[in-house]
């Protein structure tokens, strides 16, 4: 990884908008900017400091480490890390970086999780301005993926639709959604998962019931019968790097018209990334490119039904969820390196909610599917 590439446009962000510090607290930017992690997905509310990055505009960061985060010390590139004591708070050690790193007299943006114990360090300092929010400081930077951060995303890609096929061969009748959720996670770690990028979901739709206003109405503890379209939702997290995916299958005889929507579905994301291509296009027009080919196909009016913003997916990386997000308002262009997850559905009420999602690579000439699942695969 190159860190000091990543440093470097960080601070340029910085001079844009007049930042002479950053500051971030356990979270994908320090993950990002420094290579650890010092478990931020786990202890994301947690209260106790864990450690927090130092960005100046100019010169070298600092990361400071609680004690029981010292044996990640050698683990990054960053030169210059402080440990606290065994039983030092980290205020006074928060205010000395602070001060040399010219907080006292420039101004100073906060990162998640920073808030806590650096805004209070800041707030106890005599002339020192109101801390902004550094949010969306690393957005671009973040966009485009370079060669390891793709190399880690193809491997959770690859563990992820492995998972459901060891699944799917394993549903029966009397199934549960929260049983088979379960299963998946365990398969995820069965499988070299480190954890789950978000709680896995199993939805059950009953063919031929009384219409809804949602389609999540089939009772979690009630078993699987005939009849049911099974929609997956699901990743996981393997060094560092997050998946998102989605198929469906269904129990039972899906008949013509509830096959013709799955296959319409798959057709809608083949065609789509086949245009998709480095400068070929905008964000914005992904949806309308899938949204036309469902059309054709007739069943146009079951993907508006469940996507009715227009919203096709998001880019994924540290995080699941990464800026940009697809949707009509984005009129960012597509670019070499971004990876994103396409998420179109199709809901029929009373009938079925059927979804595909993929990890897609945008490459100078064309795209790579990352996750892969046998996409004629439907009926249990």
């Amino acid at each position: 990884m190159d860190y000091r590439r990543r440093l470097s446009g960080l601070q340029e962000q910085m001079a844009r908008r007049g930042l002479d510090l950053v500051a971030y607290g356990p979270s994908a930017d320090l993950q990002y900017l420094s290579g650890l992690s010092l478990d931020w997905r786990a202890e994301a509310e947690a209260d106790g400091f864990e450690g927090s990055l130092f960005v100046p505009r100019q010169g070298s960061p600092v990361l400071v480490l609680a004690s029981a985060r010292a044996d990640q010390a050698g683990q990054t590139w960053i030169d210059d890390v402080r440990v606290l004591g065994e039983k030092a708070g980290p205020g006074t050690l928060i205010r000395d970086v602070l001060r040399e790193l010219g907080a006292e007299a420039g101004t100073a943006a906060l990162g998640q999780r920073a808030d806590a114990c650096v805004g209070e360090a800041l707030a106890g300092m005599s002339g020192a301005a109101e801390p902004r929010d550094a949010k969306g400081l690393t957005d671009r930077l973040r966009m485009i993926k370079d060669a390891e951060e793709i190399e880690r995303l193809r491997r959770v890609a690859g563990l992820t639709g492995k998972v459901l096929e060891a699944v799917a061969g394993q549903i029966t009748e009397g199934a549960t959604q929260g049983e088979t959720e379960a299963e998946i996670e365990q398969a995820g770690r069965r499988l070299g998962a480190d954890g789950v990028s978000f709680p896995p979901a199993v939805i059950f739709t009953k063919s031929g019931t009384e219409p809804s206003d949602e389609p999540f109405v089939y009772p979690r503890d009630e078993p699987l019968t005939a009849d049911v379209s099974i929609a997956f939702d699901f990743g996981f997290v393997k060094d560092g790097y997050c998946s998102d995916f989605g198929r469906s299958l269904y129990f039972g005889d899906p008949g013509e018209s509830i096959r013709g929507a799955y296959e319409a579905l798959q057709q809608g994301v083949l065609e789509t990334v086949a245009r998709m291509r480095d400068g070929g296009m905008k964000l914005s027009e992904l949806f309308p490119a899938l949204e036309k080919t469902i059309d054709r196909f007739g069943y146009g009016d079951y993907l508006r039904a469940r996507l009715p913003n227009g919203v096709l997916g998001h880019c994924i990386g540290i995080d699941v969820h990464e800026d940009p997000w697809i949707n009509p308002d984005c009129g960012q262009t597509l670019r070499a390196g971004m990876v994103m997850a396409l998420e179109p559905k199709l809901w029929h009420s009373g009938e079925y909610y059927l979804r595909v999602e993929d990890i897609v690579l945008v490459g100078e000439s064309g795209c790579e599917f990352l996750t892969e699942f046998d996409r004629t695969a439907f009926e249990l």
